[in-house]
């Protein structure tokens, strides 16, 4: 596979991972005495993926991507094929667990983007037809509308955020543009000025109908995970790792865990002086300072973190582009995976 294109845009969108469970919601108890009857011809819903997994998306060459579960803390892995490139290509889930979507935007001398619907019950993946918003929007191309992100909304519809830029405009200005499925049409939600002029531009990023989607990936940029680390173990810290500070500027960073603090320093971003995760990364078990076993990251390398369901990502956005999951509460590594894309512990089914 060719080098990877990791720009911050596109990391943003496409990474990710939040706050998941490790089990979907339990079903209404039945009072006592109470029966229920069975609807007729009526097949049971589909049940979703359950379990702690963790997801990720592996390259089998630069126009074929697998997205793979891995089930946790171990299990044979669930593997889905589509024909795109896996960092050009971003993740979502339906709310009840049942469905996945994979959208792939126009790039390079592309110009349609494509849209593949997982089911994940059923193992399976089918292209969604794009036609109805495409032919709404004039088509794509560089003086159209350009879609950034189809993904389910809260309530499991189909959504796509759209940059209308006038070509006059130098692609700086333009409006934010929000559209639904409705069943096999598409309809404009919201319309919102907007700036594309820069990486940091909040683009159509200002929808309120984009801030609304669920927050189910690991993003790499943005805040600091946790909080900076008591002077206590600072200075517990320092004196552990001697010359770190002298080696290279940053500080110590604790991020909660079910297992206690995790702690690790932080690297300056020479595009922009701000600061990201990154090696050295220690766990405090029984009084002790450790290293996270297997955890391979060369120094200024970018971590991501991400803590669900009990367990703990890490993310090393460096050469070996690799995932790491972690039992806290054991400090035991669970699954190591390299030269993968877009990893995140498995969303939960939302609770109705």
């Amino acid at each position: 596979m060719p080098l990877l294109r990791w720009s911050r845009p596109l990391l943003a969108a496409v990474l990710v991972l939040a706050g998941c469970k490790s089990n979907p919601p339990a079903p209404a108890a039945t009072a006592p005495g109470a029966t229920t009857a069975p609807a007729a011809n009526k097949a049971p819903p589909p049940a979703p993926a359950s379990g702690s997994a963790l997801s990720y998306l592996k390259p089998v060459d630069a126009q074929r991507c697998e997205w793979v579960r891995q089930p946790l803390p171990s299990g044979e892995p669930t593997v889905f094929a589509f024909d795109a490139a896996c960092d050009e290509s971003q993740l979502s889930w339906s709310p009840d667990g049942t469905a996945g979507l994979v959208f792939n935007p126009a790039m390079g001398d592309r110009t349609q983007p494509r849209v593949w619907r997982v089911d994940f019950p059923a193992k399976s993946v089918k292209p969604v037809d794009l036609k109805g918003l495409l032919t709404l929007l004039g088509g794509q191309g560089s003086d159209t509308p350009r879609i950034h992100k189809v993904a389910f909304d809260a309530q499991g519809r189909l959504l796509a955020l759209v940059s209308d830029v006038p070509v006059e405009d130098e692609g700086t200005r333009g409006q934010a543009l929000a559209f639904q499925q409705e069943g096999a049409d598409w309809k404009r939600i919201e319309s919102k000025p907007a700036s594309f002029e820069s990486e940091g531009s909040a683009g159509v990023n200002v929808l309120d109908a984009a801030k609304a989607l669920p927050d189910q990936t690991l993003s790499l940029f943005g805040d600091l995970p946790g909080q900076e680390a008591p002077e206590a173990a600072a200075k517990k810290l320092d004196a552990a790792l001697p010359g770190q500070k002298q080696a290279m500027v940053g500080n110590w960073m604790a991020l909660p865990t079910p297992g206690g603090a995790l702690y690790y320093w932080t690297a300056q971003d020479p595009e922009d002086d701000s600061r990201y995760p990154s090696v050295p990364v220690r766990w405090e078990q029984d009084g002790k300072l450790v290293e996270l076993e297997g955890l391979t990251a060369r120094p200024g390398e970018r971590l991501g973190f991400q803590v669900r369901g009990g367990m703990l990502l890490v993310f090393v956005l460096g050469e070996t582009r690799s995932a790491h999951v972690f039992d806290p509460r054991t400090k035991k590594s669970l699954v190591a995976v390299k030269n993968i894309d877009s990893a995140t512990l498995w969303p939960e089914p939302s609770k109705p």
